[in-house]
């Protein structure tokens, strides 16, 4: 599916020691402001992803009381019985260890591919908001699960790049020096750009398609424009531009083009959706996105991505929640929701998946079933 059966947490935040079985469909997780429902969140994101949705600094996802935190979850990956062990822990001098099935890994990608997880927090503006780095990150998290060369073709890239950056920050480079790493480089920037680009025109049909079928109710006239942007111009090849800007790059000590730099443009009447849209507007847009690429994720590989959504409430009223909530219900993923007042998710979400929900009452880091 895959479906999050289990999971064990010990030592994390105010996170204590918890374990729970959650439902294979709507999980609402409820308390008061600080009590501790994003840090449930968080634990989860850590354990598919390796890292924080929240922070860089792992030190502050441990217990203070604690010297580390472990995180212990099962995965049932397909209709069969079928199950997989995935742990992960760390502690204060920083080490990680990561264990699918008993075995050491040695990468969180290997997580990432056996728990596809999207999170949708307050963070999410950012897609709008921030630099393309956010808009980048959320997309090529698709291309990576439904492109398998992707993984292997980006690592390769970054390499490339670093060794390119180094030669431009020392001064002493000649172009014999410089032409294996440049070729190396277009090449791969082609292949990902051609990757990417395959896949966003599947995505961009959903997106359109999510955002007028279910109508979102925030005074949007019309469907917001996607566009991707290779990270360079298209007017000539890679190469060239990588040669007209060889000048700037050594100044720069750094290269200034290329499948780093990409992005993903969301534009209003030809101006970014920021700009123009309110609060409640940017909110309808970020879902969209969001539901376009479980959607596309889903055509793709058939599976179904597990949600996390942080505060959905917000900024969303009664008939959005609705939309979102039917949304999901008919993507049938796994749902975990954080939010202060239960019946404002349970009002708004289809009876249907109300009947598999299982709620979750958070006081002080203590986590119990709610009945």
């Amino acid at each position: 599916m895959p479906q999050l059966t289990q999971i064990k947490i010990s030592a994390f935040r105010n996170l204590r020691s918890v374990e729970l079985q959650p439902s294979n469909a709507l999980n609402l997780i409820v308390g008061e402001n600080g009590s501790g429902k994003t840090s449930l969140l968080e634990s989860i994101g850590v354990l598919a992803h390796g890292r924080s949705f929240r922070t860089h600094k792992f030190r502050r996802l441990i217990n203070h009381a604690a010297t580390g935190f472990t995180l212990f979850g099962t995965i049932r990956v397909g209709i069969d019985p079928l199950e997989k062990r995935l742990g992960i822990s760390r502690n204060t001098r920083g080490q990680l260890n990561i264990r699918v099935d008993g075995s050491p890994v040695y990468s969180a990608a290997e997580l990432a591919t056996e728990f596809p997880l999207l999170v949708m927090n307050a963070n999410s503006f950012q897609l709008l908001e921030g630099s393309s780095k956010y808009r980048r990150q959320f997309f090529d998290w698709l291309v990576f699960h439904v492109k398998h060369e992707f993984k292997t073709c980006w690592k390769s890239y970054v390499r490339c790049v670093k060794h390119r950056n180094s030669l431009l920050r020392s001064g002493k480079m000649s172009s014999t020096e410089l032409m294996p790493w440049n070729r190396e480089l277009c090449q791969l920037a082609v292949e990902i750009t051609s990757m990417r680009q395959a896949v966003f025109t599947l995505f961009q049909e959903e997106f359109e398609q999510v955002f007028s079928d279910y109508s979102f109710d925030a005074g949007v006239t019309s469907t917001p424009a996607l566009s991707f942007e290779s990270g360079w111009k298209g007017e000539q090849t890679y190469e060239q531009q990588l040669e007209e800007h060889l000048e700037r790059d050594k100044k720069l000590g750094y290269t200034s083009i290329g499948s780093h730099k990409a992005d993903l443009k969301i534009q209003c009447e030809k101006v970014p959706a920021v700009e123009l849209l309110s609060r409640g507007q940017q909110k309808s847009v970020i879902v969209s996105l969001f539901m376009a690429e479980a959607r596309v994720f889903s055509r793709l590989t058939g599976r179904k991505p597990v949600f996390l959504l942080d505060d959905l409430p917000s900024e969303l009223d009664t008939n959005n929640l609705s939309v979102v909530g039917q949304h999901l219900s008919q993507l049938e993923s796994q749902v975990f929701i954080t939010a202060i007042d239960p019946d404002v998710i349970t009002r708004c979400w289809p009876e249907s998946t109300l009947a598999d929900l299982k709620m979750f009452h958070v006081e002080h880091g203590d986590i119990q079933v709610a009945t």
